[in-house]
């Protein structure tokens, strides 16, 4: 029989759950509603199904351990699929789940500064993302306070309005009034740095020369005037 679209899929441990608690013994069809009630609640704590450990949590009314374990139980059977499926479930949960190197590590504070060190690094990629979304769709009529206001992964949402009927010619101060306006904000604020004629975060490159040029001279500011406004770092400082 087809399952209907949307019903759950039935695992073997269902089926035989059905075939026994159809039973007309009574006993029996105790017994394995118990060791279904306890399975699913050790299934949902995550806490690993054995057969002792299972006969163990339906307490006195339960059945006793030899009945499960005995050749040909098919309780015994019952759990021992409730056993592979949770085996099955977890495999699967475990490779779906991006690892962290930390998990490979027994040093507790070594873990610590690996997991930092990967927040660290997922901040710094949302950032790159947001920056690079930012700067290379600022168009004419830019609420540039809303930017300014806004985190970066919030500011990629923002639509940036453009005002067709305006040159280009027109509107260039105060575009170059944004650009500064946004880069003041990123350096004075974000910790991002000029190195090497790139903009820069955590020595990592956001910016290439090329596109750097392009926003300085959107601004109207000479070379000179660039770099007493963002000092660029030395060498030195960046190492």
């Amino acid at each position: 029989m087809k399952l209907g679209e949307g019903s759950e899929e039935r695992r073997a441990s269902d089926v035989l759950y059905d075939q026994i608690n159809s039973s007309k013994n009574s006993l029996r069809r105790s017994n394995i509603q118990s060791l279904k009630e306890v399975c699913d609640l050790m299934e949902k704590d995550r806490v690993q199904i054995t057969l002792a450990e299972a006969v163990r949590r339906t307490g006195k009314d339960g059945p006793k351990y030899t009945t499960v374990s005995n050749k040909g139980s098919l309780l015994g059977e019952y759990v021992r699929l409730r056993m592979m499926e949770q085996a099955a479930g977890s495999s699967k949960l475990r490779s779906d789940t991006p690892q962290s190197v930390a998990d490979c590590l027994q040093d507790p504070v070594l873990q610590a500064r690996v997991r930092d060190t990967e927040s660290v690094a997922r901040y710094v990629k949302r950032e790159n993302v947001a920056l690079r979304g930012l700067l290379k769709n600022l168009r004419p009529g830019v609420e540039i306070d809303q930017l300014l206001a806004s985190t970066p992964s919030q500011s990629r949402g923002i639509t940036l309005q453009i005002d067709t009927q305006k040159k280009e010619a027109d509107v260039s101060p105060a575009l170059g009034s944004a650009v500064l306006r946004v880069l003041d904000h990123l350096i004075g604020e974000r910790q991002y740095q000029l190195y090497r004629g790139r903009l820069t975060i955590n020595s990592k490159s956001i910016l290439t020369p090329y596109e750097l040029e392009a926003l300085r001279a959107a601004t109207g500011l000479s070379e000179a005037e660039w770099e007493a406004r963002f000092r660029p770092l030395t060498k030195t400082e960046a190492s």
